[in-house]
């Protein structure tokens, strides 16, 4: 697990404009609520890059804040993917099931 979280966050400090952990961390704070436990520093950061997982309660208010097309919802997905692979899938596979049951009425 934790290479693929070193590798997802390889992934995502390249995307950005400037690769630092402190923009980075400002970047995904950037739709959040500031209260709380929810802060955190560019040492955190540093953690995920070394390999340690973000909190799954952190990344599932992520998925609640940004919409499907920000990037930082398929980061989400795919750190929580990396996380719990049985219960979202190979890169927050799970998702797309959706399209594939019939409608409930």
């Amino acid at each position: 697990m934790s290479d693929q979280i070193r590798k997802i966050m390889d992934e995502e400090l390249r995307a950005q404009e400037t690769p630092s952990l402190r923009k980075f961390a400002e970047y995904l704070m950037e739709s959040m609520t500031q209260e709380g436990d929810t802060k955190f520093s560019h040492n955190t950061i540093a953690n995920w890059k070394n390999g340690k997982p973000p909190a799954t309660d952190f990344l599932e208010d992520m998925l609640s804040v940004y919409p499907a097309s920000d990037r930082r919802f398929y980061f989400a997905l795919r750190m929580l993917a990396a996380k719990s692979p049985l219960i979202w899938g190979d890169d927050g596979i799970v998702w797309s099931l959706k399209a594939r049951f019939p409608k409930v009425e």
